[in-house]
């Protein structure tokens, strides 16, 4: 297998597991700028290359992170040329498809394509039911978005059904930054239909005990985790833990 080049007359394949080394790294460091450089370079690089099994890897990472630079323009047309790929390759009804799809789907209804993206989880579930077990850990990933697409629809029965079946998987998997955000969704979920009911603190509760267990590792995305739920704690009045969230996220981030 060869690497790319500098001349790029290279064939073969791009190095993938160092390149997904590298975009853990930057996004350890918050270079949200130069990760999305390194991943339209590698990009580039592996169609150039025909390599186009590790494009498509590279395609799913981007759509991630495009989501998450609310990018709308280049999220959809890594989508487009991703699920595009996954027909090229013949991979319709793999797991590796179904990994792929969700990350679609999710980036679709970020930007409010929810009939898109619903058609996307639909796939992304039926590649997973012919090949996984109940229990595999992908299964959460999947139901906990499938959730939140419910909510958008206003189906809340549905979305609370997927949420506690994900926290169920994580919770068994021992996935504890994954589940805590689970918890926090359906906090979210129950305040928007009785602002007063008791399972609210509940779950709240529930996760920020999985962000003070020990066995967590504090690295990247253990910070992400606390970032992206210190608000919510704040939203429901708990400064305190929200406060504490904001500086576990921040005495990472110094030190990288």
């Amino acid at each position: 297998m060869a690497d790319c080049c500098s001349s790029g007359k290279c064939t073969g394949h791009i190095p993938l597991e160092k390149v997904l080394a590298e975009c853990d790294n930057l996004f350890n460091q918050e270079k949200k700028h130069e990760l999305g450089e390194h991943l339209r370079f590698w990009r580039r690089r592996a169609s150039e290359m025909g390599d186009k099994k590790n494009e498509l890897s590279l395609l799913s990472e981007m759509m991630g992170h495009y989501r998450m630079v609310r990018d709308e323009a280049k999220a959809l047309a890594s989508v487009k040329d991703g699920v595009a790929l996954i027909s090229e390759l013949g991979i319709s009804d793999t797991v590796s498809a179904g990994t792929i799809l969700i990350n679609a789907a999710t980036a679709m209804q970020s930007f409010g394509y929810a009939e898109e993206a619903a058609v996307y989880y639909k796939q992304a579930e039926s590649c997973y039911l012919k090949n996984l077990p109940p229990q595999d850990i992908r299964f959460a990933a999947l139901y906990n978005n499938m959730a939140s697409s419910y909510i958008d629809q206003g189906k809340f029965e549905q979305a609370e059904k997927f949420y506690l079946q994900a926290a169920e998987i994580l919770r068994t998997a021992n996935q504890l930054m994954d589940l805590a955000v689970t918890f926090i969704n359906l906090a979210q979920l129950y305040d928007g239909l009785d602002p007063e009911d008791s399972k609210i603190e509940t779950y709240l509760d529930q996760a920020l005990a999985c962000f003070e267990n020990n066995a967590v590792p504090h690295d990247g995305y253990y910070a992400h985790t606390c970032r992206k739920c210190a608000s919510a704690f704040g939203y429901f009045g708990r400064f305190a833990d929200e406060k504490e969230l904001q500086d576990k996220a921040e005495k990472f981030y110094a030190g990288h």
